[in-house]
């Protein structure tokens, strides 16, 4: 890992409001490491995983097209992240529904 990674994830990590705007606003300063590409069918990977609204889905589909990205390959993301993102979904509820139904995570 970069430098420049490990320290973004540290601020990160210490919820350092000014790299939050930077990283929400898609400006942080350093190498890239993704092409235009790979960067653009993330981004829809992003949206499927985070139920994106149908305006926020075209918005990153418009933009993977603009990087040369073709429409098998939007689907090719979609069929590949559909597995995971069902059992992400419950693997990351699972400790805050255990909280609100009484069980302390040190008893599993």
């Amino acid at each position: 890992m970069t430098p420049a990674h490990m320290e973004l994830l540290r601020r990160l990590v210490l919820n350092d409001e000014r790299t939050l705007n930077q990283v929400m606003s898609g400006s942080t300063a350093g190498e890239h490491l993704l092409d235009d590409k790979t960067n653009a069918l993330v981004r829809i990977a992003g949206a499927f995983a985070s139920q994106a609204s149908g305006t926020s889905l075209r918005w990153a589909v418009d933009g993977a097209h603009a990087a040369g990205a073709e429409d098998d390959e939007i689907v090719e993301v979609f069929l590949t992240i559909a597995p995971i993102v069902g059992a992400a979904r419950v693997n990351a509820a699972a400790p805050g529904l255990a909280g609100a139904l009484g069980y302390e995570l040190d008893e599993f």
